[in-house]
């Protein structure tokens, strides 16, 4: 983990913007199941994987409120007077909150590996303004979702009502914290004139071969999936899973895409393992 915590921002940040762009655009259920798959065995290496339960009451709540609102589609399951409840409905809300729940599982995957210095390593000098918003927002993920715990757990809350007491008392003091730290940056002149920084990151050759592979895999996906590859209907009625080679080669390519972290964690954490048994072995000999 070591490695991914200390790689480049710039793949980092170009890799996050892949994975979100890939799954959030993709209409093929392969290649949505594929990316929750890859952000879930992230999660599961990193030691994330108990703090992730909130991701399915969001996929929960899309299904069901497509599966209600939406009325659409030729595969009637059941009727409420004149309200057609379908099976397309039903299909298109699991499939958008898959989605939902991928994309929310690399964020919180990215809290971890691209953190807000990296953020303003990339645009502290180029957009300063940029670079403190995006830096704030990423930090504000965890902490609101901290702070309303402790505010659940203060009062105690048993009802509907108690959670949305202390849910807006969160985001009133979390919007107040904001302003402060506002008004705190402007006071110390932030983003006034180009400000000079110290970075331990250097761009080496293997940082250049990973900004390969994932410039590489990333367009690879983007360019199948723009020519039609992976095509999926839902409406008017559920398509087939299309087998062709194209279609293929897009699920190949993205799976391998969205596994890159994990494989480098494993292999990170095989390396340390075969280091720790040739250590003991040498011990044993002495």
């Amino acid at each position: 983990m070591r490695k991914l915590e200390r790689m480049h921002p710039a793949v980092g940040f170009l890799y996050l913007l892949g994975v979100l762009g890939i799954t959030a655009f993709a209409g093929s259920p392969v290649v949505v199941l594929e990316s929750l798959a890859g952000a879930a065995l992230l999660a599961a290496l990193s030691g994330r994987l108990r703090g992730i339960g909130w991701t399915v009451p969001i996929a929960f709540t899309a299904a069901l409120a497509n599966f209600l609102f939406v009325h659409n589609g030729a595969t009637a399951l059941f009727f409420v007077g004149d309200m057609a409840f379908t099976l397309e409905a039903l299909a298109y809300g699991a499939f958008t909150g898959v989605m939902l729940a991928a994309v929310c599982l690399w964020g919180n995957n990215a809290v971890r590996y691209v953190t807000s210095d990296k953020y303003i390593w990339l645009f502290g000098s180029i957009l300063p303004a940029a670079g403190l918003v995006l830096s704030c927002a990423i930090r504000f993920i965890p902490m609101f979702v901290r702070r309303t715990r402790e505010f659940i757990a203060v009062q105690r809350c048993t009802t509907a009502r108690g959670y949305l007491r202390a849910f807006s008392a969160s985001v009133g003091y979390s919007a107040e914290q904001a302003m402060d730290s506002a008004l705190s940056m402007r006071a110390r002149g932030y983003g006034t004139a180009r400000r000079t920084s110290f970075s331990l990151y250097r761009f080496t050759g293997g940082t250049a071969a990973a900004l390969a592979v994932t410039v590489f895999l990333g367009a690879g996906c983007a360019a199948l999936m723009i020519s039609g590859a992976g095509a999926f209907w839902f409406y008017p009625a559920v398509s087939g899973i299309r087998t062709r080679l194209p279609d293929i080669l897009l699920y190949c390519v993205s799976g391998v895409f969205f596994l890159l972290p994990s494989a480098v964690v494993v292999r990170e954490n095989v390396q340390y393992a075969r280091g720790l048994g040739l250590n003991s072995a040498r011990a044993k000999e002495k």
